[in-house]
């Protein structure tokens, strides 16, 4: 068998998968950070490397042609093992089999914190990840002092210029309703009418910025009747089931739990909620560095503004 003696530039394939994800010159060089003239010769050098045309190119657009499909689909993942690799390289020869401590937030759990960390705890095998749960205020707080390296937070913070902080992305805010409840005929509740109805709800103390700013797409500048607070998810939902008020709550949180006696309706216009991660300073922990680059590329700030299929019950 006789190997070619061109070997693939793993630079030109990157460049190449981000070309046919846009199939646009000018996106694809944009997001590269490079010229469209360069990208354009590049892709030139690729397709002589491998003997092969990769892109239709006509004033319409870019297409992928037989052979770009078939690199798409067999070569682009390689880009993706290289990258493991490599990370893991790194972490065996800059020390990172250390410990690094990660600090849940309650409200969070069993979502994109949990996906992340079981993603990252996969590619560094040689760490040891030690996990806590609490709130905003408390992980703030402890990432300060040092008792955490970083910590899973509801967005925005107050008063925290002295530390870093990541926008991973944002969840659905729906209502909690008592079966018997009037507003569970309709199928969507526009929220100026949540107004004339009590509330339960959670302590500000735990995270001041997160309910100051859910408040302001409730309420805006009025007050709701709370009737009470309860310091997590399942007692709030225990209070409504009891049919002492409604409730706001994530759309993932109330759809897992499914209390009985509670019925979730969207809301329209959507409320949504950020959420994030806090750290200090990384420059002196490799592994701390690594997981925040590693949150960093797969952040997802877009914010949907319609319910999802999901929420509309």
């Amino acid at each position: 068998m006789c190997l070619s003696s061109h070997v693939m530039n793993l630079r030109r394939l990157e460049y190449f998968a981000v070309l046919a994800e846009e199939l646009h010159f000018g996106r694809a060089a944009e997001r590269l950070h490079i010229a469209q003239p360069g990208l354009s010769q590049q892709i030139r050098v690729l397709e002589r490397e491998l003997n092969a045309t990769l892109f239709e190119r006509s004033a319409g657009g870019v297409s992928l042609t037989a052979a770009g499909r078939a690199l798409r689909d067999q070569g682009v993942p390689l880009l993706s093992e290289v990258r493991r690799v490599t990370e893991a390289v790194a972490v065996a020869s800059s020390g990172q089999r250390g410990t690094l401590r990660v600090l849940h937030t309650r409200s969070l759990t069993g979502g994109v914190p949990d996906r992340l960390l079981h993603d990252f705890k996969s590619e560094y095998l040689s760490a040891e990840i030690q996990i806590e749960t609490a709130w905003t205020t408390q992980n703030v707080a402890m990432v300060r002092s040092g008792e955490a390296d970083v910590g899973f937070v509801r967005l925005p913070l107050l008063d925290a210029e002295d530390l870093r902080v990541c926008v991973l992305g944002s969840t659905e805010l729906i209502v909690a309703l008592p079966s018997d409840h009037p507003l569970t005929a309709r199928r969507t509740v526009p929220v100026k009418e949540l107004i004339a109805y009590p509330l339960v709800t959670w302590p500000r103390s735990q995270a001041p910025g997160y309910y100051d700013d859910i408040a302001r797409q409730l309420w805006g500048s009025a007050s709701p009747a709370t009737v009470t607070f309860e310091p997590d998810p399942e007692h709030l939902l225990d209070a409504v089931a009891e049919g002492i008020g409604i409730c706001v709550l994530d759309a993932a949180r109330i759809t897992k739990l499914r209390p009985r006696g509670v019925v979730q309706r969207a809301l329209r216009p959507v409320p949504r909620g950020q959420f994030g991660i806090v750290w200090k300073d990384h420059r002196t922990n490799p592994l701390l560095e690594g997981f925040v680059e590693f949150c960093q590329q797969r952040a997802q700030p877009t914010e949907p503004t319609e319910p999802t299929e999901a929420t509309l019950g």
